[in-house]
């Protein structure tokens, strides 16, 4: 009878261990697998861990008649990085460049026959910009040569 309780005693011991140890084993997968996890659903696919992804929207014309401006360069340089980035707005006007988080970029858009856009921006999260290019104005870019020959015309009168 008492060999009969002890082999009970140390079943029931044995079968207490196994139970903790699968539950203890069971736990830490879950962790592990928990972590796995969050390290692949952060971000989107494209998007690396240190970079965020900034948006530039390029549009021409003005108010609702407004139109996507296609094949503008844009290109981001870094100031306080090596990094740098470029691209070209896609039918939508749309130009998506990578661009390290903490750090300052002077970015440039020069469309021909638009005024040059150039600004710089601190990166500290993904940021979204639209820009609606203004046409640049030729006759404004002739008068001073106009004036300037008025003035030789004046200047050669008064030899």
């Amino acid at each position: 009878m008492r060999k009969n309780r002890s082999i009970v005693f140390n079943t029931t011991v044995v079968l207490l261990i196994m139970v903790f140890l699968i539950v203890a084993a069971n736990t830490g997968y879950s962790a592990i697998q928990q972590e796995k996890m969050d390290i692949k659903t952060s971000g989107t696919p494209h998007q690396t861990t240190f970079y965020a992804e900034i948006s530039f929207y390029t549009y021409k014309g003005e108010g609702c008649s407004c139109q996507p401006l296609r094949n503008a360069p844009i290109s981001a340089q870094g100031l306080d990085t090596d990094h740098n980035d470029s691209g070209f707005t896609d039918t939508n006007g749309l130009c998506i460049l990578e661009l390290e988080f903490d750090a300052t970029y002077q970015v440039t858009i020069e469309i021909e026959s638009y005024q040059k856009v150039i600004f710089d921006f601190y990166v500290i999260d993904d940021q979204t910009f639209s820009f609606h290019m203004q046409e640049e104005d030729v006759s404004v870019q002739n008068v001073p040569l106009l004036e300037l020959l008025t003035q030789s015309i004046r200047n050669l009168k008064n030899l």
